[in-house]
């Protein structure tokens, strides 16, 4: 009986470590950017401390207003997307990852700077700045 006790209290507490431990792992504060710019396309990757979620999300509904893709912070989006001006990009949103990727040949030159130009600005809002 006792040796069946301590075998669940090192179990729970294993267990209780290992929770701890993922946290931890996913709120520390790194980020990671990845940009990939070739003559057919331009590609963003992102993979960031959830906490920073809502404000990413806002800042993206703002570089593309009139239109807007958030409404929460839980929001998880996989969807190609085309705006009022016709610029037509992809997204790839869950809580702490992002990923953006616009077609420089169906796109104008003006919305693969708009989208790049976001990107930036996210990469900044990333960064604290």
């Amino acid at each position: 009986m006792k040796t069946s006790f301590f075998i669940a209290a090192l179990c729970l507490v294993s267990l209780s470590i290992f929770i701890g431990w993922v946290k931890l792992q996913k709120n520390n504060g790194d980020i990671s950017i990845a940009v990939v710019d070739t003559d057919d396309t331009y590609s963003y990757d992102a993979s960031f401390d959830e906490n920073y979620t809502g404000r990413v999300q806002g800042y993206i509904n703002h570089s593309i207003k009139p239109n807007s893709l958030f409404r929460s912070t839980h929001d998880y989006f996989n969807v190609t997307t085309t705006l009022a001006d016709g610029t037509d990009f992809y997204v790839k949103e869950s809580p702490g990852n992002l990923k953006i990727e616009i077609n420089k040949k169906k796109n104008s030159t003006a919305s693969y700077f708009r989208i790049k130009k976001m990107c930036d600005g996210v990469s900044n809002v990333l960064k604290g700045k």
